[in-house]
């Protein structure tokens, strides 16, 4: 599918925007609840792909289980195979392939798990034979994923030592880790942080009353950027800024591109401050909210002549490699992007004079989403294999389309 977007010439007071439910807290929930026997309830799950592969992979007594391009599913499976009793084989697509799950496994199999590796060593295809695993002491160091992270967490309290965790070094993505344990603590499994560890005690998950997911704050960077490149006030339902989620950090990144942030009776109004005086360069650390960069990077090369960016290491491994393919799309916007090294950009934006831009998004959902806003500034953007969205924001495009005049051709 092609997407068409051009901007709209209605003007409107008000535009009301339906996010999609959180699935960073779905993916943690949904874990949980199959590791608990189902002894809660969940509302408000997300209705993205890697939700559904998720969800269904849990529910399955198959053997065999493809996974597609759903890395957290991925990350959190191989945890919860290796307790869960029965051989399994996870597969994907090619590009999870090419993506490293060794230190995890590494991990699973100090403790005692049974993995192998069907094809490359550190990568998946896996073969896992799930049985009860030990856990105990267990050293990891902070620049690895996340994911990772918050996988060995969630299985944590069926382990029959639980688990002590040290993080050796600064945490990447860190607000994950800390979303991961608030959720555990609100269904009631006993982890607290101390003396430098992440400590969690064996036991089970529970929770009296049902639990209900926030929206999205991830999905929230579009309609951001969106205001923050001129158009109109949004107001985002049901999100707000006392939030679990490190995405929330969102507010405050684009306030910095002077998009101001108002608590409403139902939920966030977004808006761009026009007293706002916009900075030549900007500087700043992204390291804790990885998945907000493309939106942030696309939007400020067209409002600042400089922009320094770091903590995009964990791009390269993402759906694409976004450090290579925001290089090479936005360089059809004249926009020059340098890679200082591997953590860290350089990007040399300002107006741009291009009338039509096409847009490969290499079967990435965020990099579709992220050129979504630029239609406030080019006169025609078109994104092809615009169908990706469903893997984070199965809706996208729907209420996008609310901002824009949209024409979708099936190709």
């Amino acid at each position: 599918m092609e997407i068409l977007l051009q901007k709209s010439s209605i003007s409107s007071s008000k535009i009301e925007i339906e996010l999609p439910y959180s699935k960073s807290i779905s993916n943690r929930l949904l874990v949980a609840q199959a590791l608990s026997g189902n002894k809660f309830n969940l509302k408000g799950i997300s209705n993205a792909d890697d939700t559904k592969v998720l969800s269904k992979a849990l529910a399955s007594n198959s053997k065999e289980l493809n996974l597609g391009m759903a890395g957290t599913a991925y990350r959190f499976l191989t945890a919860y195979f290796s307790i869960i009793g029965g051989e399994r084989f996870l597969k994907g697509h090619e590009r999870m392939y090419e993506r490293p799950i060794g230190i995890l496994v590494d991990v699973l199999r100090s403790m005692g798990a049974d993995i192998s590796y069907i094809k490359k060593e550190g990568y998946p295809p896996l073969k896992i034979n799930g049985k009860q695993l030990n856990g105990g002491r267990i050293n990891l160091k902070g620049n690895v994923s996340s994911q990772f992270i918050s996988a060995l967490l969630l299985i944590s309290p069926y382990l029959e030592e639980g688990i002590q965790l040290k993080i050796e070094g600064a945490l990447v993505s860190a607000p994950y880790v800390d979303m991961t344990i608030q959720l555990m603590q609100k269904m009631n499994a006993d982890v607290k942080k101390k003396d430098g560890r992440i400590i969690v005690l064996p036991g089970s998950y529970s929770a009296r009353d049902a639990i209900i997911i926030e929206r999205d704050w991830s999905s929230a960077a579009f309609f951001y950027a969106y205001v923050a490149l001129g158009g109109n006030s949004i107001l985002l339902k049901g999100l707000y800024l006392d939030s679990i989620q490190g995405d929330a950090l969102c507010a405050w990144l684009f306030a910095k591109l002077g998009v101001s942030t108002q608590n409403a009776a139902e939920g966030l109004l977004i808006q761009l401050d026009a007293n706002f005086e916009l900075p030549q360069e900007l500087e700043i650390d992204l390291t804790d909210c990885p998945d907000l960069i493309p939106a942030f990077i696309i939007c400020a090369s067209q409002k600042v002549q400089h922009l320094k960016v770091f903590g995009v290491k964990t791009l390269r491994i993402k759906e694409s490699d976004r450090v290579q393919a925001l290089k090479i799309e936005l360089k059809k916007l004249g926009v020059e992007m340098i890679e200082i090294d591997e953590n860290t950009i350089s990007v040399i934006g300002g107006m741009n004079a291009v009338r039509t831009l096409e847009v490969n998004v290499y079967n990435d959902h965020r990099m579709a989403m992220a050129f979504a806003p630029l239609c406030q500034r080019v006169e025609k953007v078109i994104i092809k294999n615009a169908e990706v969205v469903s893997k984070s924001f199965p809706n996208f495009w729907e209420e996008f389309s609310k901002t824009a005049h949209l024409k979708k051709t099936i190709s």
